[in-house]
């Protein structure tokens, strides 16, 4: 394992990774987001084609496997009254503080109990600003491993797991209270992922938090120096962790 760390690019420069937008186009992270919106209650508002004012609604399931998601009523009630099949809506609301939006178009209007509800078109695209470039996703059950080497003559090895992950960076809990400093770049890392095996890269410090009662240090990382095939292998992994997300939610 030393060998291998120590062969992995120690004196190359750290490569920028292109900058992400806002629009996510996958249909499992569009599902994901959609799913947690709606377990947090999320209240949109709504946006309807030719109208100044806006509205009120809510999501109250998301059915993937058949394109369609169901919206309450608009509130104001006017806002019923104005909507018409297949008009195009486009929602806009906070999830755990950041901005989300989407466009969906109306499929059906119904009513339950005198009470109106939308199913209407799954989006294919969500506008989701977080603050990273890549939104990340706990990974603490899949059993991810660390290793880490220190640079600049200390040659220290640091090991841990991962604790989430994303397309772009980690966060880890190291096994050892130690202080590493923002800015710091760890030359030669390696995760072990089930199913896709070692990934290499570098690892520049953006945050380190230790917990000296029990002797470990939580750090939150960029990749750096890292292959567009390793990449792959996190986006795989990625989209296997979401859809076991998604089972439990759906389950639950």
């Amino acid at each position: 394992m030393f060998d291998l760390l120590r062969r992995i690019f120690p004196d190359k420069a750290p490569e920028k990774l292109p900058v992400a937008d806002h629009r996510i186009e996958e249909r499992e992270p569009i599902v994901a987001l959609l799913m947690r919106a709606s377990t947090h209650h999320v209240l949109f508002s709504v946006r309807l084609s030719g109208q100044e004012e806006s509205f009120s609604t809510a999501l109250l399931g998301i059915y993937d496997e058949h394109d369609f998601i169901i919206l309450d009523e608009l509130s104001p009630e006017n806002g019923h009254l104005l909507l018409k099949d297949r008009d195009e809506l486009k929602l806009s609301g906070r999830l755990e503080g950041v901005e989300l939006g989407f466009a969906t178009s109306v499929l059906e209007i119904r009513k339950k109990n005198g009470v109106a509800y939308y199913k209407a078109r799954l989006p294919e695209t969500i506008e989701h600003h977080q603050q990273r470039n890549a939104y990340r996703i706990p990974s603490r059950g899949v059993g991810i491993t660390f290793h880490g080497l220190r640079g600049k003559g200390m040659r220290q090895i640091v090991k841990g797991y991962v604790n989430d992950l994303s397309r772009d960076g980690a966060g880890i809990i190291l096994a050892e209270g130690i202080q590493l400093y923002q800015g710091e770049i760890l030359p030669s890392c390696i995760i072990s992922v089930p199913g896709e095996g070692e990934i290499a890269f570098s690892l520049e410090v953006c945050f380190c938090s230790r917990n000296p009662r029990q002797q470990v240090t939580r750090i939150g990382g960029r990749f750096k120096n890292i292959d567009p095939a390793s990449l792959q292998k996190i986006g795989r992994c990625l989209n296997r962790i979401e859809r076991t997300q998604l089972r439990r939610i759906k389950g639950g």
